[in-house]
């Protein structure tokens, strides 16, 4: 005798025919193509004892096959509060005709129709009861279900298990005065006896046919249909299977939009994209075979050289095959995509595809100039935003297994969970620069061992064409293809896998985004943030638009940038600045003020100190007596790097005993080391950790000429490491010295006045040195007020301090 019996008890069939989605009824294709049959097939298959259908609003689909063995006649029922119109979805089981016809009167009122099914004993429960049918779903109104029905849906094989357990976890909390107490606040006499007790059931909520049998009920009696409906009322059920993701959601719409496609536009076949209808084939294992004069065609069109297919100006259709070949003949993918799970094939193939198809058309989109016209530019837009249509159906999926958050927040202060509390923060902080050398890329390394240390949560996410994987803190997945900057070559922005990077943060339950770029990388941080409603705050390290005017030279190409990153940052909940006047060209660019927080950095005062002077450093490195100035950074136009050059020009000539020491490298450094050929200049090359510390603690003083530096971490070291500063009165590293105290600021920064400044701590060595002295002061009391540098970033949004 068998000691449990399963039932799947959520399912849709083709008879679901009225949708919920607009863009389904707009295209008139219902929720589900699945045939009674299919799932009567299936759900055997897969192990159940019984067989229920509950399609919306109808029986229609359930009576097809109520003449096999172990068939339940169900219905999931769309009911409303009559006080404010608040959805709710009712399943009843075990209907007869005119039952039903009584429930589809009754279900206009959710009071009238809990009412009804207990009173006629009829097998029902609350499902999926956390999703917002039409966001209007609150605490109080789930406060009111749980005095109404007293069997639950806890296992639904489309939501997400933070759902799920969350309900469990809250039936959990259930108790006689509690029920007693919410039966008072709503005026509501609770249903049944016991009504603390929930009985709790699992259904697939299958609508594409992939996932019937994927969560169910099991009870331990039930040797007939009315048996075991008689345990679902009498709350004798668990509920068993998997949980549901974002993937299996997504799947059951593309299974939708497949059938729909074969059945309603194309008749099952498209000579015009094989590859793709043999892909499609592949993945949802349809029960069409192809013909033989079908397979011997994509048999040679498959093993045709490639540069056979037409390459400029193919249609997007052409495209799209050509890359459905691609994927089909690479081996390796297909052999390491085998053993896994239907939805993990799936899942690889599409963002395959969808990462080449975004790929390439957007490198074509950043090709064009004005010149191509605007038809061009229009219709390259329009293929990315076909392309973005095309995978709709994971981001509508992401989207969807994240709405409810607030409410569980609610709920959570309401009732006391057995695990509130006790989730762990994880940050994911996205950047388009890791691997370079800048200063927001060496903020970044020194925050990932600030975390480390501290033992929070923080993983760097970021692209380039190393493999994808996981070390030391950063999640690297490799580039489809870069993209480069026409007026800045040497400057790359990976194009990201952007389901796979979405599906990963998914995955790792993050609790917040930080976005330290605005790049490619730094958009996918926000679209993920967005989509699965993670609070979002970002750093503005950059000032691009800067960079813009003095790269291009044109006002319009400058506000275009402007417009960017004011609307890049709005959206974010926060945007730490690192200095003063940074925020004030925020603010006046429309960024709205109350956003900005404080981003205070220091430095390390004990690695950069002026005990690492060692006097005959420079000479080993051919260095002759005079005044070492010295420049750390990027070896790059942006950084005024000509003036400085020409300023040190003419003091040499003046007849100023001086060397210029140039750290670090840059696309600047060969035309550079041209001009000052023949000067005693010395280019080092990059240096980093104890030979950059000795590098500064060996020089005399530091200049720093950058207008377009929002912070400028170099100027601390300096200064730390006992150097005089000179700096411009642009941008943000004036805020980091003293002025006439620990170096000089130059109020316009020329040639004249530049060279006027190195002149003066030439001829002056006792300021120069009472300078220095004055900056290792500064920076050791900066240290101490300072504090956390880095706990701006290592927390909640919302929780900064002000300036």
């Amino acid at each position: 005798m068998k000691t449990e019996y399963r039932c799947d008890l959520h399912v849709h069939s083709s008879h679901s025919n009225k949708p919920t989605y607009w863009a389904l009824r707009k295209f008139k294709c219902p929720e589900s193509f699945t045939s009674p049959r299919h799932i009567y097939d299936t759900a055997k298959a897969a192990g159940m004892d019984y067989v229920a259908i509950t399609d919306h609003n109808t029986i229609t689909g359930a009576l097809e096959i109520a003449h096999l063995p172990g068939v339940i006649i169900g219905a999931e029922l769309t009911s409303y509060f009559p006080e404010d119109g608040c959805k709710v979805h009712v399943v009843a089981l075990g209907l007869r005709e005119s039952v039903f016809q009584d429930l589809m009167q009754l279900r206009r009122n959710v009071f009238e129709l809990a009412s009804y099914l207990h009173e006629k004993r009829i097998a029902h429960f609350l499902a999926h009861p956390l999703y917002a049918q039409n966001d209007k779903l609150s605490a109080d109104h789930i406060e009111k279900l749980l005095l109404l029905f007293n069997t639950i849906e806890v296992r639904n094989g489309a939501r997400a298990k933070r759902f799920n357990g969350f309900t469990d976890e809250l039936l959990n909390t259930l108790t006689p005065e509690r029920i007693q107490r919410l039966a008072e606040k709503h005026g509501i006499v609770p249903t049944g006896p016991e009504p603390w007790i929930k009985g709790r059931v699992g259904g697939s909520d299958d609508h594409g046919g992939l996932f019937i049998g994927r969560a169910w009920t099991s009870a331990q009696r039930g040797e007939t249909p009315a048996g075991f409906l008689d345990a679902v009322f009498n709350r004798e059920t668990w509920a068993d299977g998997e949980d549901g993701d974002a993937l299996t959601l997504a799947h059951s719409l593309y299974g939708i939009a497949y059938n729909f496609y074969r059945e309603r536009l194309d008749g099952g076949t498209n000579r015009s994209t094989p590859f793709v209808n043999a892909l499609l084939n592949r993945m949802f294992e349809t029960s069409r075979k192809m013909t033989l004069r079908e397979r011997l065609r994509l048999l040679v069109r498959r093993n045709l050289p490639e540069i056979y297919e037409q390459r400029g100006g193919a249609s997007f259709e052409e495209v799209l095959d050509r890359e459905a070949r691609r994927v089909l003949n690479d081996t390796g993918f297909m052999a390491r995509i085998s053993p896994e799970t239907r939805n993990r094939k799936i899942f690889a193939i599409t963002s395959y595809l969808a990462n080449r198809m975004l790929y390439l058309y957007s490198e074509k989109l950043t090709k064009l100039s004005f010149s191509s016209g605007i038809f061009s530019i229009i219709q390259s837009l329009s293929t990315v935003g076909l392309v973005h249509l095309l995978i709709s159906p994971y981001y509508l999926a992401f989207h969807h297994q994240h709405r409810g958050k607030e409410l569980m927040r609610e709920l959570a202060d309401r009732f006391p969970l057995a695990n509130q509390g006790n989730q762990r923060e994880k940050i994911a902080l996205f950047t388009d620069t890791l691997d370079e050398i800048n200063g927001v890329a060496i903020t970044i390394r020194r925050l990932i061992a600030t975390a480390r240390s501290r033992g929070i949560e923080l993983t760097v996410i970021t692209s380039s064409p190393r493999a994808t994987g996981h070390a030391d803190g950063v999640m690297n997945f490799t580039s489809i293809g870069d993209f480069v900057l026409p007026e800045y070559p040497e400057i790359r922005l990976h194009f990201p896998p952007i389901l796979d990077v979405i599906d990963f943060v998914e995955r790792e339950g993050f609790t917040s985004i930080h976005v330290s770029t605005p790049g490619t990388i730094g958009l996918l941080g926000l679209m993920a943030a967005r989509l699965m409603d993670i609070p979002a705050a970002g750093t503005y390290h950059t000032d691009i638009p800067q960079y813009v005017r003095d790269l291009t030279n044109d006002e319009m190409l400058e506000k275009a940038a402007w417009n960017y990153m004011i609307w890049f940052y709005g959206q974010l909940s926060e945007v730490m600045v690192p200095s003063a006047s940074t925020r004030r060209q925020l603010v006046e660019q429309g960024l709205p003020e109350e956003k900005t927080r404080p981003l205070p950095r220091w430095v390390d005062i004990d690695a950069y100190t002026p005990e690492r002077r060692d006097p005959h450093y420079w000479k080993r490195h051919g260095i002759g007596e005079g005044v070492k100035f010295l420049y750390v950074g990027r070896v790059s136009r942006e950084k005024n790097l000509e003036l400085l050059a020409d300023a040190f020009i003419r003091i040499v000539d003046y007849g100023a005993p001086a060397w210029l020491i140039v750290v670090g490298d840059g696309p600047y450094r060969a035309e550079m080391e041209a001009r000052l050929a023949g000067y005693p200049v010395h280019f080092t090359g990059y240096r980093e950790g104890e030979e950059l510390q000795r590098c500064y603690a060996s020089a005399d003083a530091f200049v720093f000429p950058s207008t377009t530096d929002t912070f400028g971490n170099v100027v601390l070291e300096a200064q730390a490491s006992g150097l005089p500063v000179i700096v411009s009165d642009e941008g943000g590293p004036h805020e980091l010295m003293v002025e006439g105290e620990t170096g000089l600021i130059l109020r316009h920064m020329d040639e004249d006045g530049l060279a006027a400044s190195l002149l003066t701590l030439v001829r002056d060595p006792d300021l120069m040195h009472t300078m220095g002295r004055n900056a290792r002061a500064f920076a050791e009391q900066g240290a101490s007020l300072t504090g956390d540098a880095y706990s701006t970033i290592l927390r909640q949004p919302g929780k900064a301090a002000n300036f």
